[in-house]
């Protein structure tokens, strides 16, 4: 199986772990995130208060919170006519995501979360951190999340 490499960031209870994420070809990051594989198998990763960059890492699922893709990553979303986009915050241990959520017309975001994937899309995101050394505010076009691992999601407005 052919393998495409795809810079990310992730952040993990740790902090951030930033490397590249082997991804099998023809398969976009969200889908992937979502496979059922227990580890994400990362090369080059720099990690959080390390001088020096490691060859490999392989990175428990249930570690990573927040992935940020990097330019050029295959993202594997598919857009739907008559979306609404409903304003949402993420809270995380460590931090939160704020952002637009796009739903298709009538679904509600409790009625999607019910229902979604392990990972979904954060778009226009502001993200939150309060990761070592100090706490961080950073705007992201898109980050996708991890609910299985967040503790609350706040709807704050819809279109």
């Amino acid at each position: 199986m052919s393998l495409s490499k795809s810079t990310v960031r992730l952040f993990t209870p740790t902090g951030w772990v930033i490397g590249t994420l082997h991804v099998p070809e023809g398969i976009g990051l969200l889908p992937f995130l979502n496979g059922s594989e227990a580890f994400f198998r990362m090369t080059n990763v720099s990690l959080p208060e390390q001088p020096r960059t490691i060859p490999f890492l392989a990175l428990q699922r249930k570690a990573v919170l927040i992935v940020v893709p990097g330019e050029d990553v295959p993202l594997g979303i598919h857009e739907q006519d008559e979306q609404v986009r409903h304003e949402v915050a993420c809270l995380f241990d460590g931090g939160l995501v704020m952002g637009t959520l796009p739903l298709p017309k009538d679904v509600r975001v409790s009625d999607e979360l019910m229902q979604s994937a392990e990972f979904f899309a954060i778009e226009n995101c502001t993200l939150g951190i309060d990761a070592s050394p100090e706490a961080t505010m950073e705007a992201e076009e898109l980050v996708f999340v991890h609910g299985a691992e967040m503790f609350g999601v706040a709807e704050l407005e819809s279109e």
